[in-house]
């Protein structure tokens, strides 16, 4: 059926961003658009995947949105970091939504929840991103049976493996195989920029850099430090630990001087463990614990293994204790670089009057000797994993926050005598809260991660702020630029490593200190690239409407007017839509890019092609589904682990063996087996059939195990209805 341009264009838009009944209200809460939307869209991925991540930058409500896809499910599981319990056991309550709620450190014990839970939330799901962690077993097997919510705006802290190892909770193992393209497709992200004209938020620049003392004769003396003794099964201890130490300079005095103590604690264990004729190795040097000047040993009289030449490593022990142990009286003989830090927190208080302030370092010794310096001044609180500390003694953590944001944790005004304006924080109070009181920032050092940066920033830029615009500050660190350079030229690297896989907001990083351009700027990401689609599918639907042809059995063909050649076609696949495109006389692909690049030629007025373009469009558009569906049938199993294969090869070698009176009794069974073993699964549920697959059971005994699994895990009955053709879009 030939169409107007702008009737093909609605019809796409209404199958690509199809209308929902989403509830306005919460409770208490009333949604904004753009959560509204991610109710919608985070719906469709879980009924079609069982999963889906809801990466929105920080500051844009993800937490009602998780609030809201709770309400709707039986019994959900929600999994926070501890510090954030107080802010969801509120949240919960103003959506009139509940949940049972368990801590990521309670996984790491062991504290599992029982029963079944049909909705697994994982708030900050980074802290589940690494995949050979008691709690991310513990994860794995509670995404077995239940649909999957990861709520974080930062889910790559390294490298893309992180995100691989979120998506296997509920894709399996299908998720190290899958392109970046097909995982966007399960990521709902927007930035400040996509909501900024229906939503208020604080606008944000790049962290100006303030000087402090210079202090790089220390460095030259940090540097010179005789390497450690590696552990007996070697490793690269050295150079690790001179890249911790350097950190912990670059913060202050007082995290460097901590370092320096607890190391010299390790130190005079290992001294000890070798004159006792043991030699210990990595696993039993994780397995000490030291505080302050004392450390605990894993009795290394008992579990560490014999030494055949003491002499020579007792040297070295003592030799790097020596350097240490003067290091540490160096660095304790002059606090002034300290204090000229607390200058510069002093300055920005000033340059700043009558705004709230947020300090954040990674290291808590930073954060008590900058406190030590600031606690005369009035206002002036630290807050670190042992609760607040204020001129006058102790507050408790929510107390301290109460006092510093009241506005955003809902409680009273203090008086004026009770009043915090200024908070040294660690990055305990980066993750998950709302602190918008707060408008000015300032990193007392460079974290490892720039999600960490960017959490940061985002305790000031959140819905409800009323400021205009966060100011951030970095200190820089005490010596040559050229160690700036370093760590931005690290965490830059990691940057763009998180923008090409989900996007970033790009502004948390300061500016270089020297004259050097970024030889990468960062490319748009696939799920970036995603957003702008729906934005263009959005304007499509204004436009125009699709006066009833959405439920036209038969192809839609539009032509329209443009510069260049190109088709773009819409397909549904079951109950997804899939677009792909191709420029000229290529063949069609799915490639966002170019999508994207012909969504603009398709926006043109009618035209009137020859017959033979439109024929020749329509059919490079079928190939391209043949394709796909060819695709997905030849590579079905591509992705699946050996214990499947080794299952499939014992179902067809029971058929063959299996008597043929017997053989009409057990097809049945067979054909259900066949269907259990390819079916998708959670990894949880993958890591029981891997066991399964070999299990040790009379032939008629183990496929009705399979059918049991299948059943439990949610195989999928019946077969796919297809795809099919919807509208293709001509343009030339």
């Amino acid at each position: 059926m030939i169409v107007r341009a702008a009737a093909a264009r609605a019809l796409i838009a209404v199958h690509w961003l199809p209308e929902h009944d989403a509830p306005v209200e919460l409770g208490s809460v009333r949604l904004h658009a753009h959560q509204q939307s991610a109710v919608d869209r985070i719906g469709d991925l879980l009924r079609e995947h069982r999963g889906a991540l809801l990466a929105d930058e920080a500051g844009l409500g993800k937490t009602y949105v998780a609030a809201a896809i709770m309400r709707e499910a039986a019994r959900p599981l929600l999994v926070i970091p501890a510090a954030l319990r107080t802010m969801w056991r509120e949240a919960l309550a103003a959506a009139d939504a509940s949940a049972t709620v368990v801590s990521y450190s309670a996984l790491s014990r062991g504290n599992v929840p029982g029963g079944d839970f049909d909705l697994l939330v994982l708030d900050e799901a980074h802290h589940a991103r690494t995949a050979s962690t008691l709690r991310y077993a513990a994860i794995a097997s509670l995404a077995s049976r239940a649909r999957v919510l990861l709520l974080t705006a930062t889910p790559i802290h390294n490298r893309r493996a992180e995100l691989a190892a979120l998506f296997a909770l509920f894709l399996g193992a299908r998720a190290y195989a899958i392109s970046d393209a097909a995982l966007a497709t399960l990521i709902v992200r927007r930035e400040r920029s996509d909501v900024a004209q229906t939503v208020a938020l604080p606008d944000a620049s790049a962290p100006e850099w303030i000087a402090v003392r210079d202090d790089g004769g220390l460095l030259d003396e940090l540097l010179a430090l005789p390497p450690p003794l590696p552990p007996s099964d070697g490793g690269a201890g050295g150079a690790l630990l001179t890249w911790s130490l350097l950190r912990q300079w670059a913060s202050s005095r007082a995290a460097l001087a901590g370092a320096l103590r607890r190391r010299i604690a390790r130190g005079m264990a290992l001294e000890s463990a070798l004159c006792d004729g043991r030699y210990p190795d990595r696993r039993e040097l994780r397995a000490w614990s030291s505080a302050e000047d004392t450390i605990q040993l894993a009795f290394p009289q008992l579990v560490s293994a014999p030494t055949a030449a003491p002499g020579d490593l007792l040297a070295r022990v003592r030799s790097h204790l020596d350097a240490v142990r003067t290091l540490l009286a160096r660095v304790r003989a002059d606090e002034g670089v300290d204090a000229s830090r607390a200058q510069a927190i002093r300055d920005v208080c000033t340059r700043c009057p009558g705004e709230k302030v947020l300090v954040f370092s990674q290291f808590t010794d930073t954060v008590h000797a900058i406190f030590a310096e600031l606690r005369g001044g009035r206002g002036v609180a630290a807050l670190s994993a042992r609760g607040g500390r204020i001129a006058s003694g102790r507050l408790s953590r929510q107390e301290t926050l109460q006092r510093f944001a009241p506005r955003a944790t809902g409680a009273p005004a203090p008086p004026e005598a009770e009043r915090i304006d200024l908070l040294l924080t660690t990055d305990l109070a980066s993750e998950g809260l709302n602190l918008h009181d707060a408008s000015v920032v300032v990193h007392l050092d460079l974290p490892w991660t720039p999600a960490r940066l960017e959490q940061r920033v985002a305790r000031s830029r959140r819905l409800g702020a009323r400021h205009a615009r966060t100011h951030s500050y970095a200190l820089a660190p005490p010596a040559d630029a050229e160690m700036v350079l370093t760590v931005e030229r690290r965490l830059r690297h990691k940057l763009r490593t998180m923008e090409e896989v989900i996007g970033s907001s790009g502004a948390v990083l300061p500016a270089l200190a020297m004259s050097e351009a970024d030889d990468h700027p960062p490319c748009a990401s696939t799920t970036r690239l995603r957003e702008e689609i729906d934005r263009v599918m959005r304007r499509w639907r204004r436009e125009s409407e699709p006066e009833g042809i959405g439920l036209a059995p038969q192809l839609t063909v539009a032509c329209v007017n443009a510069s260049k050649r190109a088709v773009l076609a819409l397909a549904m696949d079951d109950s997804k839509p899939v677009l792909a495109a191709a420029a000229e006389d290529a063949e069609l692909v799915e490639d966002v890019r170019v999508v994207l690049d012909v969504l603009a030629r398709a926006s043109g007025g009618d035209a009137a092609l020859d017959e033979r373009v439109r024929a020749d469009a329509v059919a490079r558009a079928e190939r391209w589904l043949a394709r796909r569906q060819g695709a997905e049938a030849s590579g079905a199993l591509a992705w699946r682990g050996t214990s499947r294969r080794i299952a499939l090869r014992r179902i067809a070698g029971l058929s063959a063996r299996t008597p043929y009176h017997r053989r009409a009794l057990l097809a049945p069974l067979t054909m259900v087996a066949r269907r259990v073993v390819t079916a998708p699964y959670a990894l949880g549920a993958e890591r029981v059939l891997d066991e399964l697959a070999s299990a040790p059971l009379p032939d008629e005994a183990w496929l009705r195990a399979l059918a049991s699994f299948g059943a439990m895990h949610g195989a999928r009955e019946g077969e796919r209805t297809g795809a099919r053709l919807i509208a293709v879009i001509v343009a030339g």
